[in-house]
C-alpha cells in the first residue's frame, strides 16, 4: 500500500478565503437601518463607523421609525428604552430629513435622552468640496 506523501490544501483554503470575503462585504448592508429613504443634511465631519446601534428615523411626513419599523411618537419612548435594555452603550443615531423642523428633531433627541441614551449621533452625509 503507498501513502500519500502531500495533501494539497490550496483549494480548501481559497474556499475559506471566499467566504471571509463574502462575510466582510456583505456584514455593513445587514448591520445598518437605512431601508427607510431620509435626506439628511450635508456635514464636513461625517464619518461612517459599522457597529450594531439603535437607529431613529424621522421622514419628511413626520413617520417616525426606530430600526424601521414605523411606531407613533408615543411609542418612541418605550421603543428606545426597550432597545437599550440590552446594551445602555449602544449607540443612538438620529436619522432625520434636512427638511423637518428642528424644533421636532430636538424633542426626540431629548427623548432618547430621557431613555437613558448614553451614545447618540445625528445622520449626515459628507459634503463635496
Amino acid at each position: 500500500m503507498k501513502r500519500m506523501q502531500n495533501i494539497n490544501i490550496l483549494p480548501m483554503a481559497c474556499v475559506g478565503l471566499m467566504l471571509v470575503l463574502m462575510m466582510m462585504v456583505i456584514a455593513p448592508l445587514l448591520m445598518t437601518h437605512t431601508q427607510t429613504p431620509v435626506d439628511v443634511p450635508r456635514a464636513h465631519t461625517a464619518e461612517t463607523k459599522t457597529e450594531e446601534n439603535i437607529t431613529v428615523t424621522y421622514t419628511i411626513d413626520s413617520r417616525l421609525l426606530v430600526n424601521d419599523v414605523e411606531i407613533s411618537p408615543e411609542q418612541l419612548m418605550s421603543a428606545v428604552s426597550s432597545e437599550l435594555e440590552k446594551d445602555p452603550y449602544q449607540l443612538v443615531v438620529i436619522r432625520a430629513d434636512k427638511g423637518v423642523l428642528h424644533r421636532d428633531v430636538l424633542e426626540i433627541l431629548a427623548n432618547v435622552k430621557k431613555c437613558g441614551a448614553k451614545r447618540i449621533a445625528c445622520a449626515t452625509k459628507k459634503s463635496e468640496e
